[in-house]
């Protein structure tokens, strides 16, 4: 088991250092044959750069941290009103690390930079399988200090979240475009995901709908990556996929998450949980008693509140029932 992010810094003294080691990436530094011109923004574990070459051809350039885990690297960072490599922006949300302890559930931990590393070039390995369909294009693999760092394409584009938060129209065909993006990954060998939310989802200029920052897993059955309010239950599945679908669908419609708690209590857990069947279940029926959309906004349609159910508590209900369920309101709007 990992140690937890803030006992790694007071144990090593390396709060300067990390801080430093975040930051080395500027404006005008050159990683291979690439200049840097810009942020673009962060996560838990990386950092992205807008940079381009030679010839002027523009790139993303996705960058290892030193260490992260969700939960510990935005205490250490100011909440700013503009994306920079120091602070955190309010259109920033971290995925965590967590480790599923059998007694207490999932607690938030802190990754090192080798660990980080291997996500990295695991994400690398499923953007290369998928060829920029509904993803960015993956161009090479590039190192800096030593460690790897993605050249991806450049999209111009806003976030869902950004798109939410100035309060811009949201299409729910957009919506409809995730499952399909999700749904050919799984074809071509994507398990899942994993960090489906309204920051990984961006719309360019000609309303094209872009799934970034997949989460490949750290192949370790007591540790889970995820951003807890879009996966509550931690999965590392399809249907964890269309759960955070749905929840994004639910905060569309409702202004809020279902959840008032993430990640749920016996998440991932299963016998292994040092309690009953029996009280596991009975959570699991108090958590899912969300409120209902209509009960938050009367406008809701009442087929779209029945999508949001059947996603989240029907097992059997996967991300095609979700997409065909969409599709079939659009088309009845016309």
């Amino acid at each position: 088991m990992h140690l937890k992010f803030a006992k790694k810094l007071a144990e090593r003294g390396l709060t300067s250092k990390v801080t430093e080691t975040m930051t080395q990436v500027q404006t005008g530094t050159h990683i291979a044959q690439y200049e840097i011109l810009d942020f673009l923004g962060r996560g838990a574990f990386a950092q992205v750069f807008l940079a381009q070459d030679a010839q002027g051809n523009r790139f993303a350039i996705k960058v290892g941290e030193a260490g992260g885990g969700g939960s510990y690297v935005p205490r250490f960072r100011e909440v700013t009103s503009e994306r920079n490599p120091s602070g955190l922006s309010p259109d920033e949300a971290p995925a965590e690390a967590l480790f599923l302890d059998p007694a207490k559930g999932p607690q938030a931990e802190a990754l090192d930079s080798s660990e980080i590393d291997a996500l990295l070039l695991k994400e690398a390995e499923l953007l290369a399988r998928a060829k920029g369909h509904g993803v960015p294009m993956l161009h090479e693999i590039v190192k800096v200090d030593g460690r790897p760092a993605l050249v991806m394409d450049y999209i111009e584009g806003t976030t869902l979240r950004e798109r939410i938060r100035s309060l811009e129209g949201i299409k729910l065909g957009w919506i409809a475009e995730v499952c399909s993006t999700l749904e050919r990954m799984q074809r071509l060998g994507w398990k899942c995901h994993g960090d489906v939310k309204p920051e990984n989802i961006l719309i360019t200029a000609n309303e094209e709908v872009i799934l970034i920052d997949p989460l490949a897993g750290s192949g370790r059955e007591d540790e889970v990556l995820a951003t807890p309010w879009y996966n509550p239950f931690l999965r590392r599945d399809e249907k964890g996929d269309t759960q955070s679908v749905a929840i994004m669908l639910y905060e569309l419609l409702c202004g809020c998450l279902p959840f008032d708690h993430a990640p749920f209590r016996y998440a991932r857990l299963g016998d292994s949980a040092a309690v009953s069947k029996e009280d596991r279940d009975l959570a699991m029926s108090l958590y899912l008693s969300y409120p209902q959309p209509r009960e938050l906004n009367e406008h809701a349609p009442r087929s779209l509140e029945r999508v949001i159910y059947r996603a989240l508590c029907d097992e059997g209900y996967g991300l095609s029932d979700l997409r065909c369920d969409l599709e079939d309101f659009l088309l009845k709007l016309h």
